[in-house]
C-alpha cells in the first residue's frame, strides 16, 4: 500500500479525506489489538501540511548543464563519468510503499556501518541525538510529512528515532531488529543521489597580498533590501566596502564561489588554526553554475571544466572571472561556527550519514536506510556499495523533489567523490511500528 507525494497533497484535506483517515486509524487500532502484522503497513492517517523552508544554497558550483535539463534540476558536473550522468529522477509523484517483513529483514541484514566509514552501528548515537533534539522541539501532534492518503506526525518521527537509539548497541549482532521493530517504506521512483563536502581554503583574517577576495557576514539590511546585494553590486560595485562585514579573505574568487555554493567549509589560517564558516543568509536571487558561465563565455572548453582547471583560470584572469561570475546573481553570506560542517539543524554533519533532503519529501530528523553505489577512491569507473542508516539533517534550495545530497566529509577523497557522485539510489523511510500503532 503506497502513499503518493507531490503538489496534490493539499487537495486531500477535509471531507472524505477525514473520513478515510478515521477509518484507517480504526483499522490500525484493530490490528494492534489483534496483534496482526498487517496493521504495521497501514498508511499514515492525517491531513496534509507544508514543508519546511530551505536555505538558498547548494548545487555543483563548477558545473555544466546537460542538454534537455529540466528547470530546477542540478547542473551536471563536467567531470562526472558519462555513465553517471544518464540518470535523472523521473518527473513523477513520489510514493512510499511499505515492504513485507521478509523483504525488510533481507535489507536490514545487508546494512554495513563499514560502508559508511563507521566502526559500529553504535557510532550513530551522537548524530541521532542531534536529530532527536530537533524532533523534540517540533509540535508533536502536527504533521511532519503529509501525502495523499495520510501523514506522519513529528511525534511519530521522534518516537522512531528514540527507539532506534535504544536498539543501536544490539544492531551489530542482530541487524534484523530493524525489520522487527520498524516498517520500511520504500521511495518510488528512485531518487537521484548526489554529494557535497566541506572544502578547506587558505585564508587571512585581514586583507593582505595574495588574499584579496572577502567572505562577508550578512549586512543588517539584507532582509529588506536583498536585491541591493546581488553579486555584481558586491563584487564589482563594492556595495559592502567599509561596513566591517569581512570575516576573512581568500586567494581565489573561485574559492569564494565554491564556499557559497557548498554552503560552508573550513578556513585554514597562516598560524595553523582552522575555523568553520557556514551559511548565514542569502539574497535569494537566481544561481548559475560557474562552469556553465565559463563555457557560455568561451573562456574554457567543455573538456577543461574540472574544478582545478576552473580555479587556475580564475586565478590567472581575476578581473574577467569576477565580471563573468556576476551572471550568477545569487550571493551567500557566512558566520563562523565551532564545527567545520553544520547542517540545517545547527549541528555538525556526519560523513556518509547526514543527508540534505527536500523536507516535504523527507522531513528533517527522519531516519532512513540508503543503498547506492559510490565511486571508488581510485576512480577508473569502479564502484563500491554504501548500505547504511542515514539521517535527514540538512536542506538546500536546489535539493527538491526526488533528489538526495549525501554529506561526504572533507579532504581530497570527499572532493573526488563529490565530483563523481550522481546515481540512482534506493531509500527506505524507517518508522517505528509502536509509533504507527500509537503506543507511547
Amino acid at each position: 500500500m503506497g502513499l503518493a507525494a507531490g503538489s496534490g497533497a493539499g487537495r486531500r484535506c477535509g471531507g472524505p479525506a477525514v473520513k478515510r483517515g478515521a477509518l484507517l486509524l480504526a483499522v490500525v487500532l484493530m490490528f494492534a489489538l489483534l496483534g496482526c502484522g498487517v496493521g504495521d503497513y497501514v498508511p499514515w492517517p492525517g491531513p496534509a501540511g507544508p514543508g519546511r523552508p530551505a536555505p538558498a544554497r547548494r548545487s555543483h558550483p563548477l558545473s555544466v548543464q546537460s542538454s534537455g535539463q529540466s528547470p530546477g534540476q542540478s547542473p551536471v558536473q563536467s567531470s562526472v563519468p558519462a555513465q553517471a550522468q544518464e540518470y535523472a529522477p523521473p518527473q513523477a509523484p513520489a510514493q512510499f510503499s511499505a515492504l513485507g517483513a521478509s523483504e525488510a529483514a533481507n535489507l536490514a541484514r545487508r546494512l554495513s556501518p563499514a560502508s559508511q566509514s563507521l566502526r559500529s552501528f553504535a557510532d550513530l548515537a551522537g548524530p541521532l541525538r542531534a536529530s532527536l533534539e530537533h524532533l523534540s522541539r517540533m509540535p508533536q501532534a502536527a504533521p511532519a510529512l503529509a501525502q495523499p492518503g495520510g501523514s506522519l506526525s513529528w511525534g511519530q518521527l521522534r518516537q522512531s528515532a528514540e527507539e532506534l537509539l535504544v536498539l543501536l548497541p544490539g544492531l551489530d549482532a542482530d541487524p534484523g531488529l530493524l525489520a522487527q521493530r520498524f516498517v520500511w517504506y520504500e521511495l518510488d521512483p528512485r531518487p537521484l543521489l548526489t554529494g557535497y563536502y566541506t572544502p578547506e581554503m587558505q585564508a587571512s583574517p585581514v586583507r593582505a597580498p595574495g588574499f584579496e577576495h572577502p567572505l562577508y557576514a550578512p549586512p543588517p539590511d539584507i532582509a529588506v533590501r536583498p536585491a541591493a546585494f546581488e553579486r555584481r553590486a558586491v563584487d564589482l560595485g563594492r556595495a559592502l566596502a567599509g561596513r566591517g562585514l569581512e570575516l576573512a579573505w581568500l586567494t581565489n574568487p573561485a574559492d569564494v564561489f565554491l564556499l557559497q555554493t557548498e554552503g560552508g567549509g573550513s578556513l585554514r589560517f597562516a598560524d595553523g588554526s582552522v575555523r568553520g564558516v557556514h551559511f548565514a543568509a542569502s539574497n535569494g536571487l537566481p544561481f548559475k553554475g560557474l562552469g556553465q558561465i565559463l563555457l557560455d563565455a568561451g573562456a574554457l572548453p567543455k573538456e577543461r571544466l574540472k574544478r582545478e582547471d576552473i580555479r587556475a583560470w580564475c586565478a590567472a584572469n581575476t578581473a574577467r572571472a569576477l565580471e563573468l561570475m556576476a551572471e550568477s546573481r545569487s550571493y551567500v553570506f557566512f558566520r563562523y561556527t565551532s564545527a567545520a560542517s553544520e547542517g540545517s539543524l545547527g549541528k555538525p554533519l556526519t560523513p556518509f550519514v547526514s543527508l540534505a533532503t527536500d523536507p516535504s519529501l523527507l522531513p528533517l530528523g527522519a531516519v532512513a536506510a540508503l543503498e547506492a553505489p559510490l565511486p571508488t577512491q581510485g576512480g577508473q569507473g569502479g564502484q563500491e556499495p554504501l548500505r547504511g542508516l542515514v539521517l535527514a539533517q540538512d536542506s538546500g534550495a536546489l535539493i527538491r523533489g526526488l533528489r538526495l545530497d549525501l554529506f561526504l566529509g572533507g579532504g581530497q577523497r570527499a572532493e573526488s567523490l563529490e565530483a563523481g557522485l550522481r546515481t540512482p539510489a534506493t531509500l527506505h523511510l524507517l518508522v517505528s511500528k509502536s509509533a504507527l500503532r500509537g503506543i507511547q
